[in-house]
């Protein structure tokens, strides 16, 4: 899902894979892939979705998937030529989904979505040049409700198709850096990917782990009722719980 640190591990291994890459999100409609989805919203055919997503697929390039942009269709179609073609799948989550739909929230809110644009967005709120309005907790609580079905739904896929994918959280990778660095090589491991022979791999490592975040976290306190909205959020994910 979006704000768990994916574009940032999923550089670097494209980076380390002898696979292809390919733009991230691809699927998006507005990107390589979007034509997928637009052709399926338009006919609903899913065999022809299955086969376009095949020849998308035919060299395996390395995916960066937002799944809870597509429709469970879509995911369920990747899911299975992807097992054909013999991927590994792995799950990105946030075990904060509270500071995941906020970190969210102030994306749109900003339109900052990348380091760069981060950065230069960021600076002008600090500086008072740009005002952040409030959260709309109701938008917030929908998303959370919404991305909560969603994560049921690709559990029950990979269950389906008895997959067991490697699962990681955002806070195993970017919360410490020796922590995060285990935690890669476990993922390394999972992928057979040997990367003994690079020589400035370290660097790209840190980089990742590191250096390439947006820090979203630093702007919370310029948001009129971010306190307000955590309790809300918190409060729904502490109710689905019991």
């Amino acid at each position: 899902m979006r704000r768990t640190g994916g574009t940032s591990l999923a550089t670097l291994l494209m980076k380390l894979s002898e696979h292809p890459g390919t733009q991230h999100e691809p699927f998006n409609a507005d990107r390589a892939l979007g034509h997928v989805l637009t052709a399926w919203q338009q006919d609903r055919d899913v065999p022809a979705m299955r086969g376009a997503i095949r020849q998308a697929l035919a060299r395996t390039p390395t995916i960066k998937h937002c799944y809870e942009l597509m429709p469970l269709k879509l995911n369920r179609a990747l899911l299975q030529v992807s097992n054909n073609l013999g991927y590994r799948h792995i799950i990105l989550e946030r075990q904060d989904e509270a500071a995941r739909i906020l970190s969210l929230e102030l994306a749109k809110m900003t339109g900052a979505w990348g380091k760069e644009a981060a950065t230069d967005i960021y600076a002008q709120i600090a500086a008072g040049n740009r005002q952040m309005e409030p959260i709309d907790t109701s938008s917030a609580l929908s998303h959370l409700r919404t991305c909560r079905q969603k994560r049921a739904d690709l559990l029950a896929l990979f269950a389906e198709y008895q997959q067991e994918p490697f699962s990681v959280c955002f806070e195993d990778m970017y919360t410490d850096y020796d922590r995060g660095r285990a935690k890669l090589q476990e993922l390394l491991d999972f992928l057979s990917l040997d990367v003994s022979g690079l020589p400035d791999f370290e660097d790209q490592v840190r980089t990742a782990l590191v250096q390439s975040g947006q820090n979203s976290a630093r702007m919370q306190h310029y948001v009129p009722n971010l306190h307000k909205a955590r309790q809300v959020l918190q409060r729904a994910l502490d109710e689905e719980s019991r």
